[in-house]
């Protein structure tokens, strides 16, 4: 499978700045917290969210640079990967302008795993958020629908 990178949007430097690198998802362990990383765009790739479900992730770690004008889409997206990876999803994301017509959306997220909750969302006004999660709701997330369904 081929993943096309080359972005035709203005502002966005991904095909230019850029070389892929290896599709590397290893776990990173932590203080006995597994992270998983899935850089901007990579998260709307559920098949790796669903591969670091398998590896038993307690955390899903997707930072980003992403228009304010799609904020929305992109929490949808993180509530999504939180599911499908039965972890908590972090996200943060620049704010400020990019070009003339797009600015950068701040709203970093923190997502819980079984539902796919919005526990906090940063903004301008808040550009720092703190959430107290238990990493047991990650370890409980995995044996439930639909994680342990198998493909």
């Amino acid at each position: 499978m081929a993943y096309i990178w080359a972005s035709p949007e203005e502002g966005f430097r991904e095909a230019s700045w850029y070389e892929r690198g290896k599709r590397d998802f290893t776990v990173v362990q932590y203080r006995g917290i597994n992270l998983g990383f899935l850089i901007c765009t990579e998260l709307w790739f559920f098949e790796h969210a669903r591969e670091y479900s398998k590896q038993n992730i307690h955390l899903l770690v997707c930072p980003r640079v992403t228009p304010k004008n799609s904020v929305d889409k992109w929490i949808a997206g993180g509530r999504a990967a939180a599911v499908v990876s039965g972890a908590f999803c972090l996200s943060s994301n620049l704010i400020g302008p990019n070009t003339e017509s797009i600015a950068f959306g701040g709203a970093g997220w923190v997502i819980e795993p079984e539902e796919g909750s919005v526990l906090g969302v940063t903004s301008q006004n808040k550009p720092f958020l703190t959430e107290e999660i238990d990493l047991e709701h990650a370890e409980k997330a995995k044996r439930i629908y639909p994680r342990y369904v198998s493909d």
